[in-house]
């Protein structure tokens, strides 16, 4: 595993944990949005271990700010970080995944792309843009088994946050902020939204079988979509005329809530998703 972070410390850890358990990890401090630190990264890489057969991008960065408030080169300081350095790692691992055969670029998107939210512009744009860009490619690189996959969680507690949140502080204390208390508001929510969902952490086992239970009933088989999903009373098997392109190109979040029976969708949204298959990039939301 080569790990590539801008911080070393959380890499030097990550690396001693797999190393721990048996594997070989590479601590590689990386600025994602920098042309040649990609460049140095992928000869790391392959100088280390010879070939890359997988790479997942999640590098993330975000403001919290509303889009006036944000410079031209913050906005595209959170581009070159969400989107064009993940997309630079994959135009330059695709010739060496074609020569070995084929490979896997793992996407990590967000539910911001799909959920509208307020002083979240630049993060929300980025990510819908990987995700059609995740698509697209899906179709250039197939003929080499180059295999495409986008995840889409929900929300997660991740340093980006707090960086953002530290970033905005001088916003947060302008009594003249025009959106100061939208500020206050969201973060009022989150802090209530973390709370319900401590409470709930019991029910995550109970709550994954009843997103693979909907998935059922949405019409995309337990083989289909990669994950074991079983009915109540019997081994795991497809609804009855069940389409997997349906299932996956369909709707969004509101046709598959409807396919699987559901009136609404919580805002966390369970994603279960096929890294398995050709196909595999679509999120379909569960419960």
């Amino acid at each position: 595993v080569v790990a590539a972070a801008r911080s070393r410390a959380p890499l030097d850890a990550l690396a001693a944990r797999i190393e721990a358990a048996g594997g070989r990890a590479l601590p590689a401090p990386t600025d994602i949005g920098d042309d040649d630190a990609c460049r140095a990264l992928v000869d790391r890489a392959l100088e280390a271990f010879g070939r890359v057969d997988l790479l997942v991008n999640n590098a993330g960065f975000s403001l919290s700010a509303a889009l006036e408030q944000m410079s031209r080169d913050e906005l595209r300081r959170t581009f070159e970080v969400n989107l064009f350095g993940g997309l630079h790692l994959t135009s330059l691992l695709v010739p060496r995944m074609r020569e070995q055969g084929g490979g896997r670029v793992i996407n990590i998107s967000s539910l911001a792309s799909r959920v509208p939210a307020p002083l979240a512009v630049a993060y929300a744009a980025t990510k819908g843009a990987l995700e059609s860009a995740t698509d697209c490619l899906r179709l250039e690189l197939a003929p080499w088994n180059i295999d495409m996959c986008l995840v889409v969680p929900g929300f997660v507690k991740t340093p980006v946050f707090d960086k953002a949140k530290e970033w905005g502080e001088f916003l947060r204390n302008d009594p003249d902020n025009p959106y100061r208390k939208l500020m206050f508001d969201l973060e009022a929510a989150r802090h209530r939204d973390r709370a319900a969902r401590g409470g709930r952490r019991r029910r995550r086992g109970r709550d994954r079988r009843a997103a693979e239970r909907a998935l059922l009933r949405a019409g995309l088989g337990a083989r289909a979509v990669g994950v074991h999903a079983q009915h109540p009373g019997g081994a795991a098997r497809p609804h009855p005329g069940a389409r997997l392109q349906d299932g996956l190109t369909d709707g969004g979040r509101a046709g598959a809530a409807a396919r699987a029976g559901q009136s609404s969708l919580e805002t966390n949204t369970w994603c279960v998703m096929s890294l398995r298959t050709r196909l595999a990039g679509r999120c379909v939301p569960g419960i």
